[in-house]
């Protein structure tokens, strides 16, 4: 089994001319789930083989609790990406944002590990981040 690169070798100089001399649309989406994930490291893994071949560009963090991601792709590939993201059961579902304002926003995908995903500065033991409130709608609020 061939193995995957995880990472980028590129110079950033590099990696702003290949983006600059793109022939397609990107948009830039975010989003973000607190959920228990068994193993980041592996998640990453996974996210970072399939994501690079769609040619995402972005930051994502993965940890025990959750993921939270702002990443640009081109726009022909949203609706393969969302059925993958849809695909991970802990993400079936996950509230997408677009962007306001499209444009070159990242030059390369970085996904990374943490220890939390918000550091809080208190105890792991002190808070339970499964614990949630309900969703308001904009009228609701």
């Amino acid at each position: 089994m061939k193995k995957v690169q995880l990472y980028n070798k590129l110079a950033k100089n590099k990696l702003k001319e290949i983006l600059s001399q793109e022939q397609f649309e990107r948009i830039t989406i975010s989003f973000y789930r607190y959920v228990r994930i068994k193993n980041p490291t592996k998640l990453r893994d996974s996210l970072y083989s399939k994501w690079s071949k769609l040619l995402i560009l972005g930051r994502v963090y993965v940890a025990y609790e959750g993921i939270n991601a702002q990443v640009s792709l081109p726009k022909r590939n949203l609706k393969i990406f969302k059925k993958d993201l849809n695909s991970i059961e802990n993400f079936r579902g996950i509230s997408i944002k677009h962007a306001i304002q499209e444009g070159n926003s990242f030059y390369k995908l970085t996904i990374k590990v943490r220890n939390e995903l918000v550091a809080f500065g208190l105890p792991s033991k002190s808070y339970d981040m499964m614990n949630t409130g309900k969703h308001l709608s904009a009228k609701d609020f």
